[in-house]
């Protein structure tokens, strides 16, 4: 199994419109993430990867362009272009997330050129760009769903971990 990295991605200081800012609600989720894991029997590093065979999440939140704040929203699981197994864990945890965000239609994977939250990284990995912090009800949502978002996280980890020890 490898071994599983989270890094939280966005600028901690990043306030949310309605209270708290970017590192309490990522860590909010991120505790619930690792405790969903624990309850899976993985285990979960802190930090960016440095070896081969590792996996990297890199938690955050987004915001639109502000010709659009306000306006956009729903979850991306982000993986760099060619690297199919962060496309295979991304869209495990896409469907995974259907179960918690109350607009699942709008959950997207997508593959993209370039990534900053996963520069340099030696192994696969997703960008969980898990909510636009500039929209109220994306916001709304986080502030009750903290809990259930990331353990639909971890749910979906666990189920892209068997999918790549069947791949491999």
């Amino acid at each position: 199994m490898p071994n599983i990295h989270l890094t939280l991605a966005g600028p901690p200081e990043a306030a949310y419109p309605n209270g708290g800012d970017e590192a309490y609600w990522m860590s909010q989720v991120a505790g619930a993430l690792a405790a969903g894991l624990n309850s899976r029997g993985i285990g979960l590093c802190w930090g960016p990867p440095k070896e081969e065979g590792a996996l990297w999440l890199a938690l955050c939140s987004q915001a639109a362009p502000p010709e659009r704040e306000g306006q956009l929203k729903g979850p991306a699981l982000c993986f760099r272009a060619g690297d199919s197994a962060g496309g295979r864990v991304a869209r495990a945890l896409a469907k995974a997330l259907e179960e918690a965000y109350p607009q699942p239609e709008l959950i997207q994977a997508r593959e993209e050129p370039s990534l900053p939250e996963l520069e340099a990284a030696p192994c696969p990995g997703v960008a969980v760009r898990l909510l636009y912090r500039d929209n109220p009800q994306d916001e709304a949502w986080l502030a009750r769903s903290t809990g259930a978002a990331g353990q639909a996280l971890a749910r979906g980890l666990a189920q892209a971990l068997d999918a790549l020890r069947s791949h491999a």
